[in-house]
């Protein structure tokens, strides 16, 4: 695109490198991921509900819904630098808030944000790992290498943070996690001469909104696709850990059946380049949620820790093709200056989803328990994939 190439070329001579970017990612998604987990099993311990937790859950997405779409634009027309590093230090804070006592309130403000925190950097990272790539396969390579190091950052949270719960209590692991972030946010702060302040302005239609974006039928079946996908990833990390917990699973236990999710996603995107090559790239997406659905419907008949971390690996393979593969496509169909715009959507239509189903399951939750919550999820999943796959057969 016209687009990645004029980013590099207005950047300074030392450009941030991906791997050097990747690093500060990994720090920063490991401490996200694992304070959700240890703020749902802190909750619990508080004595939350099924729909207090799936409320605490949806707080995460309310700033990201209302502002996605603004700091992608933000990060097309003034760059990634500011943006990057504001994200981090605001998530820092977010991360460590529950810390400061033992309140459901806290834990919500927490949540929120964070939440603000993590859209202000993740829109602006996504846009700058794409533009460090000169053609369509370096991007390919940039976002395979990018969900790579945050399927690693899936297994490390929740596996830190469970092992920090029982060997050292809520309060070490709230600090724990926060060394991790403002570790992250620190380095940024260091390199932050290294990461492209502005950008060279690309000619865009007067008037362009948002809502053209949606018309695109590429771009529709591309948003709809990611948010049935981030639903499956949301109802997971939400509702495993209060199923472990409600089968008499250890934190330890919980951690490391998410991690083992975690580890397939890891597994699961260095095959991307194949499967999408034998497959391609929608029949692929396909397959992953139908396979992340069957899983999730086999849930709530076992509550042995192997057998759910051998469910949870598969799950977990299939919850991890979704997320790179739709980035890519969004990225590729975004109009030239608008990457992170396109993106920004991306996370906020997601992000709608990420207020309201965890708020209506955990009501499913409250009333008939946990069982009918996989069943329901799984149902909307497997719908939800083969319907964007039918509409893009008719085309």
């Amino acid at each position: 695109m016209p687009e990645s190439t004029s980013s590099v070329s207005a950047a300074p001579a030392r450009v941030i490198t991906l791997f050097q970017l990747l690093g500060i990612v990994l720090l920063w998604n490991s401490a996200y991921k694992g304070t959700r987990v240890l703020n749902t099993l802190y909750a619990v311990n508080l004595g939350a509900t099924p729909f207090d937790t799936g409320l605490l859950l949806a707080t995460y997405g309310v700033f990201p819904l209302l502002l996605a779409v603004a700091a992608g634009r933000v990060a097309d027309r003034h760059g990634a630098r500011v943006p990057i590093m504001a994200g981090m230090i605001v998530c820092t804070v977010g991360v460590v808030i529950p810390w400061i006592a033992p309140s459901m309130t806290l834990l919500y403000i927490g949540a929120a944000v964070t939440g603000l925190g993590f859209i202000l950097g993740q829109v602006a990272i996504q846009s700058l790992v794409g533009s460090l790539g000169q053609d369509g396969d370096s991007r390919a390579r940039n976002f395979n290498l990018y969900a790579l190091v945050i399927a690693v950052a899936d297994f490390v949270g929740p596996v830190s943070a469970g092992l920090s719960i029982d060997h050292a209590g809520y309060a070490f692991a709230y600090l724990l996690l926060g060394v991790l972030s403002g570790a992250g946010a620190v380095t940024m702060v260091l390199v932050r001469d290294r990461v492209p302040r502005h950008r060279k302005p690309v000619a865009r239609a007067a008037g362009s909104r948002a809502s053209d974006l949606v018309r695109d039928p590429d771009m529709r079946r591309v948003l709809i696709a990611g948010a049935v996908v981030m639903t499956s990833i949301d109802l997971f990390q939400l509702y495993m850990p209060l199923y472990g917990h409600q089968a008499g699973l250890s934190a330890t236990a919980i951690g490391m059946v998410l991690g083992c999710a975690a580890a397939a996603t890891f597994v699961c995107r260095a095959l991307i380049p194949v499967l999408v090559k034998r497959f391609g790239a929608e029949t692929t997406l396909l397959y992953a949620m139908l396979l992340t659905a069957s899983m999730f419907a086999l849930i709530p008949f076992f509550s042995d820790a192997i057998v759910l971390g051998a469910i949870c690996f598969a799950l977990g393979f299939g919850m991890g093709l979704g997320q790179p593969l739709t980035v890519i496509m969004c990225y590729d169909y975004s109009p030239p200056g608008r990457s992170g715009e396109s993106l920004g959507l991306r996370i906020a239509i997601n992000n709608a989803m990420h207020v309201a189903v965890p708020a209506a399951f955990g009501g499913i939750g409250s009333a008939f328990g946990l069982a009918p919550v996989f069943w329901v999820s799984a149902a909307v999943i497997a719908a939800g994939g083969w319907g964007s796959h039918r509409r893009k057969e008719r085309k």
